[in-house]
């Protein structure tokens, strides 16, 4: 996620902003698992948000028998 932000900010405002996008990937990452995209963009002239789910990975555990002669 890339969030672009020109000029002076108070800390308030900045907060505001950054929670606004917060709240915007939320909304992006509920509606692409509500409708099983693989990846989805999005990009305004603050936020630039590529989605793509997270792959699981199934751990394998491998064992060696040693055979005794």
């Amino acid at each position: 996620m890339k969030i672009a932000v020109n000029g002076k900010l108070s800390n308030e405002a900045l907060k505001s902003i950054l929670n606004e996008q917060v709240e915007k990937v939320k909304t992006i990452d509920l509606f692409c698992k509500d409708n099983k995209l693989i990846e989805f963009s999005y990009k305004d002239n603050i936020l630039e948000y590529t989605y793509q789910p997270k792959q699981v990975v199934k751990k394998v555990e491998v064992r060696n028998h040693e055979t005794k002669d």
